[in-house]
C-alpha cells in the first residue's frame, strides 16, 4: 500500500496547487487538511543553519506546510492527527550515505564477536566462548555450519586474528566460518577450509589472499579479499521467506536509529531481487537505494533503471565499483607501506589494488556512454589515484562524465588528491565513524600518527568546496547515526584521545552530511535531505537539539520518532 501511494504522490508532486501552498498567513485556513501536523517542536529544516521551525503539516506523505503551531493548526481537519512534539527537535530524516542493508539482514542471525561497545568480545577465550554459547543456544546439529561476524583483530587483547586450531577448539567437528569487522577478511577452522578447498595448495586468487603457516602451504585460517567467497559458498541457502524476515528486522533496526532512506551499497542479484521483491509486496518501511555490484552477472543491466528517480521505495542510486581492501584489516592500497606490516609481508608491504587500470577505464566509460553514477570504493591514496587517473584519462579522451562519481569511504586521502577530486567532480562518502573504531588502530599500528591524523579529511573537503557525506558502513558497525555525527565533530578514539581534530566537521556541517548532502549524492535532493513544501515526509525526532548540545554528548541523543513518508515507523505510535 505504501509503495502505491508513493507512485501517486510523484504525480502530485508536480502539480501547480503545491506552490499555493508556499503562501500562508496567520491564522491559515487550508483548502488541504493535513493528515498529521507536529507541533511545538524545534523544527530544523536543513535549508539553512538558522531556518528554524515550530511545526510541520504532512498530507499524503508529503509536507504540506512549516512555520509556527498556530498557523499549521489551520491545516487541521476532523480526522488529523495532532502530534505534540513538546520542545524535541525535528530534523529530516537521516540518509544512509553508504551501507549494507542485505548484508545486515544476512548476518543478523551470525553470533556477534564485535568489541564493545557493540558487543562483548575481548579476547580469543571470550571469542570461543561466544562461540559455544550460540552453537548451545541455536541446538546446532552436528556439521551445521557456524557463522559469526564482528571480530577485530585491533581490539582483540592478542592483537591478532584466531587461528583455525583455536577455532577448532570450540568445534572440530563443523565447520566455522568467521567474517572480520572489515567485512574484508574471513577466518575459518580446518574443517571450513578442507570443505572450501582453501586449507592446502591452494592458489591465491587474483585480488585477494590465503595467509598460510610457517611450511609456506597450509592455510592459517585467515583469508582476505577474494579469496572469502570460496568460505562464503559454504553459507546455507535461506528462503525467500526467511530472507523476507530478516529484512525487516534490518529495516527496524534501521528505523530505530532515525534512518529513512537506507543504502544496499554492493547488490548481488539476489539482494536486488529481494529487495525488488519486498517493494512490490509494500513490505519496504524505509527508501532503499541500491548500488548494483559491478562484480556480479547481470543479465539485463544495460535495461536497468539506473540512476533514475523511482517512484516507489527501491531505486537503483548507480554502480558500485571496489578499487581496495581496509586500512583496518591492512589490505587498502597505499602508496607508502603500512606502519606495521601484518605478519609474513614484505617490510615494503603496501597493500594492494582489486582491479587493473583497463577494467576500471572500461567501467568508467560504460558509465559515461549510459549515463549510470558510479560509486567507488577506495579507501587507500594508491586507490584514489587510480580512480582519479582513470577519470582524467576518459575525459581526456572525451568521454562524457558519469552522471556522478561517489568515492566511498575516501580513508586515506594524499596531498592535492582533494583539489583533484574537486576538479573532475568526484565527491567523497567518508566514513568517519572510523576515528572512533579504529583511530587508535590507525595511529599506533596501520599508518602512523601522521596519516592517521588526516583520514575523513572532512574540513579540507569542505573548505575546498566539494560537497562530502559520512557513513557508518553498516553491518561493519552499527548504522548509529548520531554516535557517527559525534565522531565526525569530536574526532575521539576510543581511548579518548583526539585524532587530527583540525579535520573536525562542526555539528551543523555534520548534520547536513546525512541529510542535505546525503540527498544529493543519491540524486534525491529533489525529494529529500530538507524540511521543505512538497518533499516527502521523512523526519525523524530526537530527545535534544544538536546544535545546543554539549558536542561531547551528541551520541548521548535519543531518537524518538522516525517518519518515513509520513508513517511513522519508529517510536512511540509505530
Amino acid at each position: 500500500m505504501i509503495t502505491a501511494l508513493k507512485s501517486k504522490l510523484r504525480g502530485w508532486l508536480i502539480r501547480p496547487a503545491v506552490s499555493a501552498m508556499l503562501v500562508w498567513s496567520a491564522p491559515v485556513v487550508a483548502q488541504d487538511h493535513a493528515d498529521t501536523i507536529y507541533i511545538n517542536g524545534v523544527v530544523r529544516t536543513m535549508e539553512a543553519a538558522d531556518d528554524v521551525r515550530q511545526a510541520v503539516a504532512v498530507r499524503n506523505g508529503r509536507i504540506l506546510a512549516t512555520g509556527s503551531t498556530q498557523d499549521l493548526l489551520g491545516h487541521a481537519g476532523a480526522q488529523t492527527s495532532i502530534v505534540d512534539l513538546e520542545g524535541r527537535t525535528m530534523l529530516p530524516g537521516f540518509i544512509d550515505a553508504h551501507g549494507h542493508l542485505s548484508m545486515l539482514a544476512g548476518t543478523i542471525d551470525f553470533a556477534n564477536l564485535a568489541p564493545p561497545p557493540v558487543a562483548n568480545v575481548r579476547d580469543i577465550p571470550s571469542l570461543q566462548s561466544t562461540l559455544r554459547e550460540y552453537i548451545k543456544e541455536r541446538d546446532l546439529a552436528p556439521g551445521i555450519l557456524v557463522q559469526g561476524f564482528g571480530y577485530d583483530d585491533a581490539q582483540l587483547a592478542e592483537q591478532r586474528h584466531p587461528t583455525r586450531q583455536e577455532l577448532d577448539a570450540v568445534a572440530a567437528d563443523r565447520p566455522i566460518m568467521l567474517l572480520h569487522a572489515s567485512g574484508h577478511l574471513a577466518a575459518g577452522n580446518t574443517r571450513a577450509l578442507e570443505l572450501a578447498g582453501l586449507l592446502r595448495d591452494a592458489a591465491d586468487p587474483a585480488g585477494g589472499v590465503i595467509r598460510r603457516e610457517a611450511d609456506g602451504t597450509t592455510a592459517s585460517g585467515v583469508v582476505e579479499e577474494a579469496a572469502m567467497y570460496r568460505l562464503f559458498a559454504l553459507l546455507p541457502r535461506r528462503t525467500m521467506d526467511e530472507r523476507m524476515e530478516a529484512l525487516g528486522r534490518a529495516q527496524d533496526i534501521y528505523a530505530g536509529y532515525g534512518i529513512t532512506t537506507a543504502q544496499d551499497g554492493a547488490a548481488s542479484v539476489e539482494d536486488y531481487e529481494l529487495l525488488k521483491a519486498a517493494d512490490e509486496q509494500g513490505a519496504l518501511k524505509i527508501d532503499v537505494a541500491a548500488l548494483l555490484f559491478f562484480r556480479a552477472e547481470w543479465p539485463n543491466l544495460a535495461t536497468m533503471p539506473i540512476g533514475r528517480q523511482s517512484p516507489t521505495r527501491l531505486s537503483i542510486a548507480g554502480v558500485k565499483l571496489l578499487l581496495d581492501g581496509s586500512p583496518q584489516g591492512r589490505t587498502a592500497w597505499l602508496k607508502e607501506p603500512y606502519h606495521q606490516v601484518p605478519d609474513d609481508r614484505p617490510a615494503d608491504y603496501q597493500g594492494y589494488r582489486q582491479v587493473e587500470d583497463d577494467v576500471l577505464r572500461q567501467w568508467i566509460d560504460r558509465a559515461a556512454a549510459n549515463h549510470w553514477p558510479l560509486f567507488v570504493h577506495v579507501n587507500g591514496d594508491a586507490a584514489m589515484q587510480q580512480l582519479i587517473d582513470m577519470t582524467a584519462a576518459a575525459r581526456s579522451a572525451g568521454s562524457d562524465p558519469a552522471q556522478r562519481t561517489i568515492a566511498i569511504h575516501s580513508q586515506v586521502v594524499g596531498d592535492g588528491q582533494l583539489a583533484q577530486m574537486k576538479a573532475l567532480d568526484i565527491q567523497p562518502s567518508f566514513f568517519a565513524a572510523h576515528t572512533f573504531y579504529w583511530g587508535d588502530w590507525h595511529r599506533d599500528v596501520t599508518l602512523g600518527a601522521m596519516r592517521a591524523a588526516r583520514i575523513s579529511p572532512m574540513r579540507d573537503a569542505l573548505d575546498i568546496g566539494l560537497v562530502p557525506t559520512i557513513h557508518n558502513d553498516t553491518p561493519i558497525v552499527p548504522p548509529d547515526i548520531m554516535r557517527l555525527v559525534w565522531a565526525a565533530v569530536t574526532r575521539t578514539t576510543r581511548s579518548g584521545a583526539q585524532l587530527g581534530i583540525e579535520e573536525a566537521a562542526t555539528p551543523y556541517e555534520a548534520l547536513l552530511m546525512v541529510t542535505r548532502n546525503a540527498a544529493w549524492q543519491i540524486g534525491e535532493e529533489q525529494d529529500k535531505g530538507t524540511i521543505a513544501v512538497g518533499k516527502e515526509a521523512d523526519l525523524v525526532v530526537l530527545d535534544a537539539d544538536p546544535l545546543t548540545t554539549d558536542p561531547a554528548q551528541l551520541d548521548k541523543i535519543a531518537v524518538a520518532r522516525t517518519i518515513s513518508d509520513g508513517v511513522e515507523v519508529y517510536g512511540a505510535g509505530s
